[in-house]
Order: structure tokens, then C-alpha cells, then sequence
């Protein structure tokens, strides 16, 4: 057979074209609100991630959808309820963790920020025909404005909970909700709300209340325990505070918040002049005497459930948060003295062994030195005068606790100071720090902590004011003898303050006794109170012995 490909070439075929793939737009699962709560009822059997799919694609549906107000309302109140607990779960991957978030944390967040804003655009999609008069809305205009308000206040605490500042849109809208519930005369008319379970008198202006108190809190300053509990007492205590359009002169301090601003509320210390329409005053002086009550009581012995703080807190956390909330609620914030405010500082995080090696220049041992040595070791051990000082894990501690560089305002018991960029460290609140300046190294705990939209770091540390220094310890005697040397770091006496123990965590029980095994001359601890329980360390008060 004759080959007659060569002889007579063909050109190739042209390929097939390949149609592109075909993707099931998504179908409505209902056409009403009766469907609706149908169709909810389903949703429980769905992971988070199938729920949170199935709930978004409804929700860009109803946005297309010609529905009456009055029956979108009853949809969106009755998808109000799959949003709460989705948010619950998605909350759980990323509340109060280290700054900057990791991509499966990040996910979380704006998940939570998309299922709330979906739900927002349902209740804004009413607020038309509210103002053009709809009949059918005229007995329900206080509650589709409070629910909005409500959805607004869930945003604030999204953003707190994600250690983020609550973006200025999240304000505008929520200013733009209270000032037509003052339009529409609906501001403090009593609405039930099923997700503020122990809520007191729930209103337009109490929602609102909330979201600005909460916002004011500084949640980027708390603990998500805390964070929980304040969302928690305002539903009960925000009615206290009422935005009024006219001042008063003579009671101070004063809440100001501007209805034209991207911002929430801040505490003045006095009547303003000449105040702009849009500015709303509030006086926390009922919340201020609230507040200073259940201190005093607590104080006194009072347990918190009698309180009406809750079955399942303790007297030192309601105590803590309290205080807390008072000094952010009812206290103007003094300027400080001018300090610079673009100082270089270096900074380690870690933990105790990271702590240990930048405050001691060497990395911890973690077998005692001198136990389990014999004695021709020992011997000859000493004829090495410069091997005695060679730390073999010296490298290796400089590549894993590097300095890292920040900028701020640098004062001697706190230091604001921020980063443009992640950097190699995870930042979270409690958590114990190493600050380098000229001068210095000193110990110090993240007070609060933040990321901008940018990916902008910023933290507040609080310094502790005594010179530092790493100590080897080993427990004296009773049951801990037998167990490791331990890594702390003395913090000396100050005017300020005692001196104190830095010791990783659970490591204080009230008696305990430690040696030093630094080879230097032996002292003696006596843990007697713990003085601060950190993220990852114990501060605690000792008496020494000779």
C-alpha cells in the first residue's frame, strides 16, 4: 500500500468547539413568607458551608425580586433567625483570634459581614415605600426600623469580635436608620425582638443606643468573653440612653454623636456651642449610676446573678468588665502630655522561651545544669572556660524570634504603635511582649489590638515598668521537686510596683516555692497571689527568702 499522506497533505481539521459549561442558575426556594419558613426549617440539616450558600443565593434572588413590602419584611424576619445562628457558628473560627487572620479566619469574617449585609439590604429595600406611606407598613414602621438598627448593631459587633474597626458605611447606614425612625415619630416606640432575649424596653432609639455604647466600649480592647457579656447587659441597659437633639448645659459628660458622620459616638466633657442639626446628644448618667451600683455590690459580696449579670459569670470577670465599661462609658479621656509620636520600638512575641532568650540573651536549658552531670564531667566541663558560655541553640533562637520593627507613640507605662505590613508574629490581646528601645529592654502585654482594611496593624501595649531579668527555676520541694526547670523572668521593684514573677501559664498555686539554678548566688520564691493571668504567661506577687 502506497503511503499518500506525505504526498497529499491535508490540512487539519478545525477543532470542535467545546460549549462552556453549562452551571443551574439558583432557583427560589419560595415565593413567600409562608414558603419562607418552610424552606428555614430545612436549613438545620445543612453544614455551615451549604447553609451559608443556599442562604446568600436566596437572598440575591429576593434583591431582584417585585415583592410588597409588608410580605419582604415577613421574609427577611423570618431568615433573621438562620442569619443569628450561622454567624454563631462562623463566629466560632475567627472571634478574638491573632492579628493578622489567617485565610480560613478571613473567610469566616466576611461571610458573617455578607450574611448581615444581605439581610440589611432586605430591610432597605422597605424603608421606599415606608416613606412614600405604604398602608400596609404604617403598623409595623417601628419594628422594620428597628430590625434594621438591629442588623447594624450585629455589624458593629461582627467587626469587634474580628478584632476590626467598624467600617464607616456600617455608620452612615445605621445614623441614616435612627434619623427616619425620628421622621416617622417611631424612635421610642416598644418593639419585641426574640434575638435580644433578656432585652428591656426594645425601641428604635434602645437599638441604636446599643450599637453606639458598644462601639464606644472599644471591643478591640476586650476579650470576646467580654465582648459576648457587654452585647449581652446592653440589651438591657441601653434604653438608659437616649440620643435628644437638644443638649443640656448643665450635666456633663456628654455622648455626642454626628447623624452626618461615618463614626459612632464619643464622650465630650462639656456642652458644645453652636452644635450643628445633626449633632445628638446623650447623657450616660443613668447608665454611669447603673454601672457604679453592681461595682459597689460586687465590692460588697454581691453575687452576679442578683445582679442581673448573668448565671454563668464570675465576680472577678463581671468586676473586671465593669470597670472596664465605666471607665469607656462614663470617663471623657484626658489628653495626655505631648509625647513624640513617631518612635522606632522593637518588638518579640513568643511565649516564655522567647521572652526568656531576649530579656537573658540565651535560650533556655530545659534540663537543670547541674543535675545529672557526673562529677568528671563536671570537672572537665570547668577546664572549658569558654565552652561553659556556648549557647548551641543561640542561631536558631535569632531566625525564630526576630526583632520586628514599629512605629508610635511611646510613653512609659503604654505605647500605641502600629505596622503597615503582617510581619512574622500573630498578635492577640494578653499576650506577654519583648520592647527594645535606645536605652532598654523591657516586658510588656498587648492591651488591644486591631487590622485595618488596608492590613494596617495597630496595638496598644502596656508596659510593665521594672528592669527585667531571666532567672532558671526549680520547684523547692513537695510533689513539684521532681519536675523540670522552668523559665521566668523577675521584674524588679519600681515606685510603681512590687517586684513580680513572669511565669508561663498555670504555673501559680498559692505556696508554691522555686529555686534559682542560674549558678549564681541561689535565691529563694514564694508564690503568694497571682497578679495578672495573660494569653500565654502568669504575673505573680512572691516573697523571697534567704
Amino acid at each position: 500500500m502506497t503511503d499518500t499522506t506525505l504526498q497529499n497533505p491535508v490540512a487539519p481539521a478545525a477543532p470542535l468547539a467545546v460549549p462552556p459549561p453549562v452551571f443551574a442558575a439558583p432557583r427560589a426556594a419560595f415565593a413567600d413568607s409562608d414558603g419562607a419558613a418552610k424552606w428555614a426549617k430545612t436549613l438545620p440539616l445543612m453544614s455551615v458551608a451549604q447553609a451559608y450558600d443556599a442562604v446568600m443565593a436566596q437572598f440575591a434572588l429576593l434583591a431582584a425580586a417585585d415583592l410588597p413590602a409588608r410580605e419582604r419584611a415577613k421574609i427577611a424576619e423570618i431568615l433573621r433567625d438562620p442569619v443569628a445562628h450561622l454567624h454563631t457558628e462562623l463566629a466560632r473560627r475567627y472571634a478574638g483570634k491573632p492579628q493578622p487572620e489567617a485565610e480560613r479566619e478571613r473567610e469566616a469574617v466576611e461571610q458573617a459581614v455578607a450574611l448581615w449585609h444581605a439581610l440589611w439590604g432586605q430591610y432597605s429595600t422597605c424603608l421606599k415605600p415606608l416613606l412614600e406611606g405604604d398602608p400596609e407598613l404604617a403598623g409595623v414602621k417601628a419594628k422594620i426600623l428597628q430590625r434594621g438598627l438591629f442588623v447594624g448593631k450585629e455589624l458593629v459587633l461582627v467587626h469587634g469580635l474580628a478584632r476590626r474597626a467598624t467600617p464607616a458605611d456600617v455608620w452612615q447606614e445605621l445614623h441614616a436608620y435612627f434619623r427616619l425612625a425620628e421622621m416617622l415619630d417611631c424612635a421610642v416606640a416598644s418593639v419585641t425582638d426574640d434575638l435580644i432575649p433578656q432585652g428591656v424596653g426594645t425601641s428604635c432609639y434602645s437599638t441604636y443606643s446599643h450599637a453606639l455604647l458598644l462601639g464606644l466600649a472599644d471591643p478591640c480592647a476586650m476579650s470576646v468573653r467580654q465582648i459576648e457579656l457587654a452585647d449581652r447587659w446592653l440589651g438591657q441597659w441601653s434604653r438608659k440612653l437616649f440620643p435628644y437633639a437638644r443638649q443640656r448645659e448643665s450635666e456633663t459628660p456628654v455622648l455626642v454623636v454626628d447623624l452626618d458622620s461615618t463614626a459612632g459616638a464619643v464622650l465630650v466633657p462639656a456642652a458644645l456651642k453652636d452644635p450643628p442639626a445633626a449633632i445628638r446628644f446623650g447623657y450616660p448618667s443613668k447608665l454611669a449610676t447603673s454601672v457604679r451600683g453592681r461595682l459597689r455590690r460586687l465590692s460588697s459580696g454581691a453575687n452576679p446573678a442578683e445582679l442581673q449579670l448573668g448565671h454563668d459569670v464570675s465576680t472577678e470577670q463581671c468586676y473586671s468588665l465593669l470597670t472596664h465599661l465605666e471607665s469607656r462609658w462614663c470617663h471623657v479621656v484626658r489628653a495626655a502630655a505631648p509625647v513624640a509620636a513617631d518612635v522606632p520600638l522593637e518588638l518579640v512575641t513568643g511565649g516564655m522561651l522567647a521572652a526568656f532568650f531576649r530579656v537573658g540573651g540565651r535560650t533556655f536549658e530545659k534540663h537543670d545544669p547541674v543535675v545529672g552531670r557526673t562529677f568528671h564531667g563536671a570537672q572537665h566541663l570547668k577546664t572549658l572556660g569558654a565552652l561553659t558560655d556556648y549557647d548551641r541553640f543561640k542561631e536558631e533562637a535569632e531566625k525564630d524570634w526576630p526583632w520586628e520593627r514599629w512605629h508610635g507613640r511611646y510613653e512609659w507605662l503604654e505605647a500605641a504603635l502600629a505596622r503597615d505590613d503582617a510581619g512574622r508574629y500573630r498578635w492577640a490581646l494578653d499576650q506577654l511582649v519583648v520592647v527594645r528601645d535606645e536605652e532598654r529592654t523591657r516586658l510588656a502585654c498587648v492591651a488591644r489590638v486591631a487590622c485595618g482594611l488596608n492590613g494596617r496593624l495597630t496595638a496598644v501595649l502596656r508596659l510593665y515598668p521594672g528592669a527585667p531579668r531571666a532567672l532558671t527555676l526549680r520547684a523547692q520541694a513537695g510533689t513539684y521537686s521532681d519536675e523540670p526547670p522552668l523559665p521566668a523572668l523577675l521584674i524588679a521593684e519600681t515606685p510603681e510596683e512590687p517586684p513580680t514573677l513572669v511565669m508561663q501559664s498555670r504555673a501559680f498555686t498559692p505556696g508554691r516555692q522555686f529555686r534559682s539554678v542560674d549558678g549564681g548566688p541561689e535565691r529563694r520564691f514564694r508564690l503568694t497571689k497571682l497578679v495578672q493571668r495573660g494569653a500565654d504567661f502568669e504575673r505573680i506577687a512572691f516573697e523571697e527568702s534567704a
